[in-house]
C-alpha cells in the first residue's frame, strides 16, 4: 500500500518495499504510480479505486 491524499492505496505486491513515485495525469482525478519510468498502477480519485493493471505501451527503445 501507498499513502496518498489521506488514504491507503493498494499497489502490485511486486513493488513491496520499493520507492514509487505518484505523478498527476492528464485527467484531474487520476494519478499514475511509477517505478522508475514505468507506470505500474493508477489511482482514480473519482472511483476511489487503485487499478493495478496498466496496459503496456511499446517503448521507442524496445527492439522490434
Amino acid at each position: 500500500y501507498v499513502s496518498f491524499k489521506g488514504r491507503l492505496w493498494k499497489v502490485p505486491q511486486a513493488f513491496r518495499g520499493e520507492r514509487l513515485a505518484i505523478r498527476p495525469s492528464a485527467n484531474d482525478a487520476q494519478y499514475g504510480i511509477f517505478f522508475a519510468a514505468h507506470q505500474v498502477a493508477i489511482i482514480d480519485l473519482a472511483s476511489g479505486e487503485c487499478v493495478g493493471y496498466v496496459p503496456e505501451h511499446p517503448s521507442v527503445m524496445s527492439p522490434g
